[in-house]
């Protein structure tokens, strides 16, 4: 029981007992009472107090503290004996919030319990550290805002941004990595960027380090912030199975066509005379279901096309040994498909091959054809465009905006926008991928073999502004191309087919990239799986498996577009008086257009007023540009 006048303890604050009963009436620190059960009470001393004491001064806690060791657990007021040689209200108190600090004598139990010299130590050097921290944190911070209040606009160039960043000490540099976890999407948290009035955010923990010169706008954080990986994988790829007989087709003029930049040619296009064929690269002869190097393009999904690098979906060794065109000769999974006058597909043979390949760039190609020098792909230009012709015809819907390619290469860092040229053979090779994709899907179809198929439902209604007027030359404004895109539905992938109703096709699958597409290296696994006997997967795990890989490759895609947009900006940021071309594309509200810049490849709204029209050209230049939100403004020039 407690006595009135005594003084106890209250969830480890001292109290004094005013009128002990059911409820016992205890007196707070600021003087105010309330009423607690006793269990929550520990008493301290018996008084008589009226009031909190004064704690006592002096004392030898120390040596009390040896006299104490090794067992001894003394009471409050036998511990005041030692320190104070009396035992009042006022030498308990000064007793326990010396315990309460931790540095000589802890509490267990609501008693006092010395500690040994082990653990003395230990304290000790454990509240210098933070002593220390604490200073180093208050100089750290003390330094980024005068540094920040320096700064200007975007950031610093990168000249700029090493000297600013040498204005830090080396103390400094775990606080900075502190912030960088948060810019990066590595953290959630950050205590620096709380103490700088920083929001707990990616985009402005980037904004703090553009604008104190740690980083410059060479720093893309967003494949890590959609949590890409930025190597390539380790696993290893096994050895090459020998369950189908690669058929010898290295007489054939075989044909890799593709972008001068491309490093990773996984298909190539031949004719025969009679028939096209679609060679592709055969890595699933040697990556077997649920092998480390299939769990790892599972989980990847795609290849990672950034403008600063690529990050492979299979590991180096798989573009070293299927890469087609890389050798004197290749592994390939090849489709051999005939064709009736309509251009609908007649008949089709899938079988492993060896393929002699040349590699060659869509430009190089054009020359080919406008000399005269390449027969057989001339007869697939024709080909081609008889399917082009039957795909529009069962409802295709193209669009074409103008593309550019971002790259950004060297020491210093050079950023380039540059244009997509159009290619004659561009559409060739883009007609026979097509081919090859239907081609594939209505084989795995008559032979009820579970297949990723690829779908996409016709939109519900394309109206005037997606169909739009024709120009003179028989094309529709760019306009047009952004009312087309904006109606165009998701594509959706599972086991059984669909009609692929954007591309004009009944039966659809893609095929063509296993090397940096996992959709693709599973339809070859489940085509090689058929021809050699063996069973494949069942719809389920197709399925299951077409999920995943749609999950990681949006990943993917999101990082890509977020790089592409950062290293717009950042090529803004470096050319601050840009001005240049705007075509008008679409209203966004009250005055306010969308807008498309071909140059930059780049969408923006204006605020232009009401006296616009679709299709217009105008001049703009740039107002602002920032990187951490990713962000551009423009405004009208004359």
């Amino acid at each position: 029981m407690f006595r009135a006048e005594s003084l106890a303890l209250y969830k480890s604050r001292p109290v004094v007992v005013v009128e002990p009963r059911d409820r016992i009436e205890i007196r707070l620190e600021d003087g105010s009472t309330i009423r607690v059960r006793d269990k929550d009470l520990v008493l301290l001393h018996e008084g008589p107090v009226k009031d909190l004491p004064r704690s006592a001064e002096g004392g030898d806690f120390e040596t009390a503290r040896r006299m104490l060791l090794p067992d001894a657990s003394p009471s409050w007021t036998e511990l005041a004996d030692l320190v104070f040689g009396e035992s009042g209200p006022g030498q308990v108190l000064a007793c326990w919030r010396e315990a309460s600090k931790g540095l000589l004598f802890k509490i267990e139990e609501g008693n006092p319990v010395p500690l040994d010299d082990d653990a003395v130590a230990r304290e000790a050097q454990k509240r210098a550290r933070k002593e220390s921290e604490a200073g180093e944190r208050a100089a750290f911070l003390e330094r980024a805002k005068r540094i920040k209040a320096h700064s200007r606009g975007l950031g610093p160039g990168a000249d700029g941004a090493r000297a600013q960043s040498m204005a830090f000490e080396e103390p400094d540099r775990r606080f900075l990595a502190e912030i960088e976890a948060l810019a990066y999407g590595k953290s959630e948290k950050s205590k620096a960027c709380v103490d700088l009035g920083i929001s707990e955010t990616p985009e402005a923990a980037q904004a703090l380090l553009l604008a104190v010169g740690v980083w410059d706008e060479t720093i893309n954080p967003h494949p890590l912030r959609a949590l890409c990986p930025l190597t390539s994988p380790k696993a290893e790829i096994g050895p090459e199975l020998d369950d189908l007989e690669r058929v010898d087709l290295t007489a054939m003029e075989s044909l890799a066509i593709d972008n001068s930049w491309s490093n990773d040619p996984d298909d190539a296009i031949a004719w025969d005379g009679r028939a096209a064929w679609v060679h592709v690269a055969d890595p699933a002869s040697a990556i077997l279901p649920d092998s480390p190097s299939d769990r790892e393009a599972l989980a990847r999904g795609s290849t990672l096309y950034l403008p600063e690098s690529t990050v492979p979906m299979l590991p180096d060794e798989a573009l070293r040994r299927y890469g087609l065109g890389l050798s004197d000769t290749s592994p390939a999974l090849s489709f051999r498909i005939d064709l009736a006058e309509d251009g609908s597909i007649s008949g089709v043979e899938t079988m492993a091959s060896i393929v002699r390949v040349k590699r060659c760039s869509y430009g190089d190609a054009d020359l080919l054809l406008d000399a005269g020098k390449a027969p057989g792909l001339a007869a697939l230009a024709a080909l081609a465009a008889r399917r082009r012709a039957r795909r529009v015809s069962n409802g295709a819907i193209e669009i074409d905006i103008p593309e550019v390619r971002i790259s950004v290469e060297g020491e210093p860092r050079e950023i380039r926008i540059d244009a997509v040229p159009k290619d004659r053979s561009s559409g060739i090779v883009r007609e026979m991928m097509l081919l090859a994709g239907e081609a594939a899907a209505r084989w795995a179809f008559e032979r009820g073999l579970p297949f990723p198929f690829y779908g996409q439902e016709a939109p519900s209604d394309m109206g005037a502004a997606a169909l739009g007027e024709l120009s003179p030359e028989g094309e529709s404004g760019l306009s047009v191309q952004f009312a087309r895109r904006r109606l165009m539905r998701a594509g959706m992938w599972g086991p059984s087919p669909s009609a692929h109703r954007g591309l004009g096709l009944s039966f659809y699958a893609q095929v063509t990239s296993p090397l940096r597409r996992y959709q693709d290296l599973l339809g070859h696994i489940q085509l090689r799986a058929l021809l050699a006997g063996r069973p494949p997967m069942d719809a389920d795990e197709v399925s299951r498996r077409c999920a995943l890989a749609q999950a990681a490759s949006a990943a993917t895609r999101q990082a890509e577009r977020a790089s592409d947009l950062h290293w717009t900006i950042a090529y803004l940021a470096r050319h601050r008086d840009w001005a240049g071309e705007a075509i008008v594309v679409g209203g966004a509200g009250p005055g306010v257009w969308q807008a498309y810049i071909p140059e930059l490849g780049l969408e923006a709204r204006l605020r232009l007023g009401a006296d616009r029209a679709l299709d217009e050209r105008i001049r703009i230049r740039l107002v602002r540009a920032e990187l951490p939100s990713l962000e551009t403004s423009f405004e009208e020039t004359h």
